[in-house]
């Protein structure tokens, strides 16, 4: 049984989102600790702005034991509490692979065909490899989501305009300031939203640029792709006063920008223009108090919304084509589950054809007081594969149109096994 249980902006507000959001450290720890349990298989977390969903694979019949040990763990290690279960939603089977390909393929997405999920749940899929805590079928499951995700990008139209959280801030920032040459921007986190930042400032030209992020050598990287200067974490607060726009966009628990540091830097400015902060963390890297300051305009992840409603209805039209790509992805992969589980018994049937070949043969050639024949026992075993292969081709096809465990069950009493 395959199931997920998840929360997204769908379904909570930020404030509520950002308590389950997941370091990669502290995917590994979760993860490894439910995995001692074998009622668990695999696990792939995929943490990201808008969602915070756990894939999970178990063997068992029902996931009910797999999907309490879930809850438990995020008891345990995210302050979870029966009175949070409404922000939740829980899925299994097809319907959990349906939401997967549409989480993939940007169907679910605050913004309509955003591109930045596909590497988002690719590098969750990554990661999950890494730490050894995926399986058989999540790792097959995951391949056809990101297969079908470029898919419906490439076989439909509903990336055209492409937009994201990162570039929906940079669009405002071109709503607020007519001309960006004489801005200073600071950006600080050099990840994949980071990096999302600078790709929709490409074509923008500002006073200057300054990138920091935790690992140095990251915000060098970056600053001399995007001609900007890199300075260390520590170093933020000292720049704060010259920066006209800041873009915030880590994995920090705690927030960076704090309350005082934001106000001594309004206290030094020598523009009176308002600083533009965009906080694209979750959870939140700059503290709520500083929404209020007077010389301030503080955006957040849920904020952005205001201003992607309308690529949103154009993408919209292309769901319908979007949805065929994805049932049929569906279905070959319901088909090729379906068919892994039919292994035990298909192994069983042929081990049984050629146990009972073996011994007919031998009952036969004594009866007729035949020594040992190649050509006949080739001839035996070719008829053998044949009716197996039949069988199990028959067996695969009855499968799907009837109760798959009453089946497996009749077809093992059947052939005694």
């Amino acid at each position: 049984m395959i199931g997920l249980a998840g929360i997204s902006y769908k379904s909570a507000d930020l404030e509520i989102r950002e308590r389950f959001a997941f370091s990669k450290e502290e995917i590994a720890t979760f993860n490894s600790e439910l995995l001692s349990n074998d009622k668990i298989s695999g696990m792939i977390v995929l943490s990201t702005c808008n969602r915070t969903e756990i894939y999970y694979h178990t063997a068992q019949k029902s996931n009910k034991e797999a999907l309490q040990l879930i809850m438990d763990g995020l008891t345990l290690h995210k302050n979870y509490y029966k009175e949070l279960k409404p922000y939740f939603y829980f899925k299994d089977g097809k319907q959990m692979i349906e939401h997967l390909f549409k989480v993939v393929s940007g169907i679910d997405s605050l913004i309509v065909g955003e591109d930045q999920i596909i590497g988002q749940v690719k590098d969750a899929f990554h990661y999950a490899e890494t730490i050894q805590s995926t399986d058989k079928i999540l790792n097959r499951l995951f391949s056809k989501a990101l297969e079908t995700g470029k898919k419906v990008r490439t076989q439909t139209e509903i990336s055209r305009g492409s937009a994201s959280a990162s570039s929906a801030a940079v669009n405002l920032c071109h709503q607020r300031f007519s001309d960006l040459n004489n801005q200073n921007v600071l950006l600080v986190g050099a990840g994949q939203t980071g990096q999302l930042v600078l790709n929709s400032l490409r074509k923008s030209r500002f006073n200057s640029l300054h990138i920091a992020n935790r690992t140095f050598a990251k915000a060098e990287e970056l600053s001399q792709l995007h001609g900007g200067k890199s300075i260390r974490l520590e170093e933020i607060n000292r720049h704060l006063p010259e920066s006209d726009i800041i873009f915030i966009a880590t994995d920090s628990p705690e927030p960076l920008l704090k309350l005082n540091a934001v106000k001594y830097a309004l206290q030094h400015r020598t523009r009176q223009q308002k600083q533009l902060f965009f906080d694209l963390s979750v959870p939140r890297n700059i503290e709520m108090e500083i929404a209020g300051l007077e010389g301030v305009d503080l955006f957040t992840i849920d904020d952005l919304t205001k201003i992607v409603k309308s690529t949103n209805q154009k993408r919209l039209k292309e769901i319908s084509a979007a949805m065929e790509i994805i049932h049929r992805a569906e279905d070959r992969f319901m088909t090729w589950k379906h068919e892994q589980e039919l292994v035990p018994t298909i192994l069983k049937i042929k081990e049984n054809f050629q146990q009972l070949n073996k011994s007919e043969m031998e009952e036969f050639m004594k009866i007729r007081s035949i020594k040992k024949d190649e050509l006949l026992s080739e001839y035996s075993h070719h008829i053998t594969e044949k009716f197996a292969r039949v069988f199990i081709k028959n067996l695969k096809t009855l499968a799907k149109e009837t109760d798959k465990k009453d089946f497996i069950a009749m077809a093992e009493e059947f052939f005694e096994m």
